[in-house]
C-alpha cells in the first residue's frame, strides 16, 4: 500500500527529528513547555498516531475515519509520554521496569523538570541548573530535586495535562458507532494515566 508507505516513511522522518529537537536541548533547565510538547509529538505521538492510522488504512476506512484514529492515536502517545516522564519521579520502586530517576541521571529534561523551574524561587533554580550543567549527576542531587518535584506538586501537574489528552483521545473515537473494539481502545485511553505497574 502507497499509503501506508508513505506515512511510515513520513512518520521515520518525524521521530529523527524529535530525537535531533531532544538533542539539541539536552540539559536545558529552562525548556519550554512547547518545546518539550513538541519532541513528545513528534517522537512518542507520531509514532502511535501512524499506529492507528495504519489499521483504518488497511480497512479501507473514510478520510474522517482514518483522521479519527490518527487523532485517537497522537494524543494517546501524548498522554502516555507525559505520564511516563511523571513516573520516572512518582516512586522509590519500580514501575513498569523503569528505573526511577533514570531520564533525571541521563540529564532529560521533561515535564517534571520544567513545572518545577517554572516554580522555584531564584536558589532553587541556580541549584538546578548548576546540577543540569554537570555531565553527572548524583544521589543527593536527586533526593534533593525529589524533594521540590513534591513541594511544587510537579507529578500531579504533569498528570493533569496529560489527562487532556486522555480526554481528547478519547473524544476523537466518537464517530465510530459503539463496539467491543470501542470500548478496548477508550479503555487505553485510562490506562495510559493510570497505570503504575
Amino acid at each position: 500500500s502507497q499509503e501506508i508507505l508513505k506515512l511510515l516513511s513520513s512518520t521515520s522522518s518525524r521521530i529523527a527529528q524529535g530525537e535531533v529537537l531532544q538533542l539539541e536541548h539536552k540539559g536545558e533547565i529552562d525548556l519550554l513547555e512547547e518545546t518539550y510538547f513538541n519532541i513528545i509529538n513528534m517522537k512518542t505521538a507520531s509514532l502511535f498516531a501512524a499506529a492507528t492510522k495504519v489499521g483504518a488504512c488497511l480497512g479501507n476506512k473514510t478520510k474522517k475515519e482514518k483522521d479519527a484514529l490518527e487523532s485517537y492515536g497522537k494524543n494517546l502517545g501524548m498522554a502516555f509520554q507525559i505520564a511516563d516522564d511523571a513516573l520516572d519521579y512518582f516512586s522509590t520502586k519500580k514501575i513498569l521496569g523503569k528505573e526511577i530517576g533514570k531520564d533525571f541521571y541521563e540529564g532529560k529534561i521533561t515535564l517534571p523538570l520544567i513545572i518545577i523551574f517554572q516554580r522555584s524561587n531564584n536558589e532553587e533554580r541556580f541549584f538546578l541548573k548548576e546540577i543540569f550543567k554537570k555531565k553527572k549527576r548524583t544521589e543527593e542531587d536527586f533526593s534533593k530535586t525529589l524533594r521540590l518535584i513534591n513541594k511544587y506538586k510537579a507529578v500531579q501537574a504533569s498528570f493533569n495535562r496529560a489527562e487532556y489528552f486522555v480526554n481528547v483521545s478519547h473524544d476523537a473515537l466518537g464517530i465510530f458507532q459503539y463496539s467491543e473494539e470501542k470500548k478496548v481502545l477508550q479503555n487505553l485511553t485510562e490506562f495510559s494515566l493510570n497505570r503504575s505497574f
